[in-house]
């Protein structure tokens, strides 16, 4: 069995009285690309934010770099959940000097980061100028300075045009050339079928299906017959 970078055992999550997530268990291979799918409301983004110390969970286990989760583990982590924080007023390098300073990171590493997203030629640029390819770039780029061995990313291709969609396959694609594990949400599932070699789907805060993907199957199938109870974990 594959090393796991991350797991959870039972994960809930309740809004009241409302249960959004319910007994979730997550595998997540070390060195994979993840794909979380499901339809809008099934829970996606609630998981990524209880992963990421920004929801606490009701109930059940989050297991991350084999250790019970903690805060300090998020030094290991990076993340762009929804829509990046960004100061439209400054320049991309100055929107992550605010963020290496924040977490005590040299300015090296700042153009480090502008080269692996490709905004090193802008990052003169004032930010509320980018396109909304590069701002999303940007914001991977302030979840890469601490040089994370996880990187989540919640629906990283909302609003990108064909070329930025493109443009952001092949930066996830080099992440996972580098070692660096990748869980992502998204509902274009004909870009994830290009992506990701694991897929977990929810539906109704529940995971209705886990397992590495299979390159002749047809993933929109499959989601489909999933969501709709036709195939079962």
């Amino acid at each position: 069995m594959a090393e796991l970078i991350l797991e959870t055992k039972g994960l809930k999550k309740y809004y009241g009285k409302q249960l959004a997530v319910n007994d979730v268990s997550l595998h997540i291979p070390k060195g994979s690309i993840y794909g979380l799918l499901g339809p809008n409301g099934a829970g996606k983004s609630t998981i990524l934010k209880m992963l990421t110390g920004l929801l606490y969970p009701s109930g059940g286990e989050i297991i991350v770099f084999g250790e019970p989760w903690d805060r300090r583990h998020l030094k290991r982590t990076g993340a762009l959940i929804e829509s990046p924080a960004l100061f439209g007023n400054l320049t991309a390098y100055e929107n992550l000097l605010v963020h290496a300073k924040l977490i005590g990171l040299p300015k090296e590493r700042i153009y480090e980061v502008l080269e692996i997203v490709e905004l090193k030629d802008v990052d003169k640029k004032l930010v509320s100028h980018f396109s909304m390819g590069m701002k999303q770039r940007l914001g991977i780029a302030i979840a890469l300075l601490g040089n994370p061995e996880l990187l989540i990313l919640d629906e990283p291709a909302n609003g990108l045009d064909p070329i930025g969609i493109q443009k952001l396959r092949e930066l996830i694609r080099s992440f996972h050339e580098k070692g660096i594990t990748v869980i992502l949400s998204s509902l274009i599932l004909s870009e994830v079928s290009q992506i990701v070699d694991h897929i977990g789907i929810i539906s109704g805060g529940e995971l209705k299906y886990q397992d590495k993907i299979n390159p002749t199957e047809n993933l929109e199938t499959l989601f489909m017959k999933v969501v709709n109870g036709v195939e079962k974990q």
